[in-house]
């Protein structure tokens, strides 16, 4: 992944842009500074590729990062967004080949593909709701190259394919084939690709078809050793909500859901043990209902909430949103 600063004095507009660049891929990583010295110790702190002001840094503030970047950080591009910017700030721009100048206002779609191409990324979008073992196969019948990202509740792994055969892969600590087998192993993944070129070492020599063989192998046994604790079963769905905690409402993506609790897409800091309030509808019934929760599980991906004692009225609204808008999700199997 490749780390982006964006860089604004105006809260607001930092925590809507941050956003809006987070929306764009999986493949970006987004970190905010709200002033120059907040930016100066994030570049201190890690390797940055992109470095992005708002139109709420003065030009003063500007000159002075372009400065720094130039001879500090040389290889680092940098977006200068601005709001009719002065000639000398202008000429500054044109005689720096590493720095790209947006003027006045534009749309997010458009810095997203500067900022791809500056990273040399050719984004081939994200792919949800198909697993990890069948779209590998239809690149294998195709015959691409890619680098496929894939996310599951908080973990990433990294697939690179060439010519539709996996060559490479890296999960933590792991790379090559253990690694391949274990990101196959995950359920109700999120992929992003990137269909730019790679020279990696291959790590890979075995066929695809025995990858998927041995993580299916992997997958039974790690399901069939796991005791289930559920007293309801899991529909697996992407579905918008919000919750509220402490007067504030929060937006976010339910991944899972039964009538003993839920899991829930969000960035937000919330701790084990926090209690919240989910709201929740039927497209069906026409109905919504909140439905109070506590967090019992928190990862990099969101959270696990487990509901309190559910009235009929929110069994009915959950029973409508499993039949209209989810798909179950397979038990554990069981040795006899």
């Amino acid at each position: 992944m490749k780390n982006i600063l964006f860089v604004d004095n105006d809260p607001i507009m930092l925590h809507t842009f941050v956003g809006l660049l987070k929306s764009q891929g999986g493949l970006l990583r987004i970190h905010s500074a709200g002033n120059i010295q907040a930016a100066l110790e994030t570049l201190a702190e890690k390797e940055v590729h992109l470095l992005i002001t708002g139109m709420h840094v003065s030009e003063m503030d500007a000159f002075e990062l372009l400065s720094l970047l130039d001879a500090k950080y040389p290889q680092t591009r940098m977006i200068v967004i601005t709001n009719n910017a002065s000639y000398m700030l202008r000429n500054k721009i044109k005689q720096m080949s590493s720095v790209i100048h947006f003027d006045q206002p534009m749309d997010i779609g458009l810095l997203t593909k500067r900022i791809f191409t500056e990273l040399q990324i050719d984004y081939g979008g994200q792919v949800r709701g198909i697993s990890s073992a069948s779209f590998l196969q239809m690149l294998e019948l195709e015959g691409r190259s890619c680098t496929l990202q894939v996310n599951s509740k908080g973990k990433v792994g990294t697939i690179y394919m060439t010519d539709g055969k996996p060559v490479a892969a890296k999960m933590g600590l792991l790379t090559g084939i253990p690694a391949a087998q274990h990101i196959l192993t995950w359920q109700n993944v999120l992929i992003d690709i990137d269909y730019a070129p790679k020279k990696v070492t291959r790590e890979i020599t075995t066929s695809l078809m025995n990858l998927l063989l041995e993580s299916g192998r992997m997958l039974d046994e790690k399901q069939s050793r796991r005791p289930n604790l559920r007293k309801h079963s899991r529909y697996d769905c992407l579905v918008g909500v919000d919750y509220d905690i402490s007067d504030w409402t929060y937006q976010c993506f339910l991944r899972d859901i039964s009538e003993g609790g839920a899991y829930i897409e969000t960035e937000q800091s919330v701790r084990v043990g926090q209690r919240l309030i989910m709201s929740l509808s039927s497209p069906v019934l026409v109905r919504s209902c909140a439905i109070n929760g506590t967090v019992v599980r928190r990862d990099p991906g969101g959270i696990g909430i487990r509901f309190e004692a559910l009235t009929l009225q929110q069994k009915q609204v959950i029973r409508s949103l499993l039949e209209s808008r989810c798909r179950p999700i397979a038990p554990p199997l069981r040795k006899h």
